[in-house]
């Protein structure tokens, strides 16, 4: 009898760590669940990932533009660029070629603001480089932030920022400006 009555107690306590054991799975499932409802209540749900995302104007009142890049992630108003490439039309026809690590483009606002390695390069092979851009295409200006160099076939001009104004033919230079000119 002592062989059986350890064979029950055994099955009993068998039987109450495999209960306490579905239990203990079935809790860690019901947290998970919760967590996972609580992360979509707080996550934004309108943000959608678009590869090599293409945008073109060719308006009659503005100048054309092409943006492109191999990755971006549309969220709330603004899609957020990787590895970007850009073709700008300005006054007289002339082409801006433009790239950079990332950008933030904002059509509703019609701007695109640079991050990181951004090149200008126009068709006379002038090349202007910084850290941070911002392009107010309906305002037809550029602001150059952060480490602005400017390398021409006989200038080369280095700034903390730079502003191209086409409305007003303008690029002004601030902060800490060295200029050194060819002379003919």
């Amino acid at each position: 009898m002592k062989a059986s009555n350890i064979i029950i107690i055994l099955s009993v306590l068998s039987s109450i760590l495999i209960l306490l054991y579905i239990f203990q799975i079935n809790q860690k499932s019901n947290n998970l669940e919760t967590e996972l409802k609580s992360f979509d209540k707080t996550s934004p749900a309108d943000i959608r990932e678009i590869s090599n995302p293409i945008f073109k104007s060719r308006g009659l009142e503005s100048n054309s533009y092409t943006i492109e890049a191999d990755r971006g992630i549309q969220e709330d108003g603004y899609i957020k660029l990787y590895n970007v490439n850009a073709e700008f039309e300005g006054k007289d026809d002339k082409i801006f070629f433009v790239s950079a690590d990332k950008g933030i483009y904002k059509q509703q606002h019609e701007t695109i603001e640079l991050i990181k390695n951004v090149v200008i390069l126009d068709e006379l092979k002038n090349k202007t480089s910084t850290n941070k851009a911002v392009i107010e295409l309906n305002v037809k200006k550029i602001t150059l932030l952060e480490e602005v160099i400017t390398v021409t076939s006989k200038a080369y001009i280095s700034s903390n920022t730079s502003i191209l104004d086409e409305l007003n033919d303008t690029i002004t230079y601030l902060g800490n400006v060295k200029a050194q000119i060819e002379n003919e």
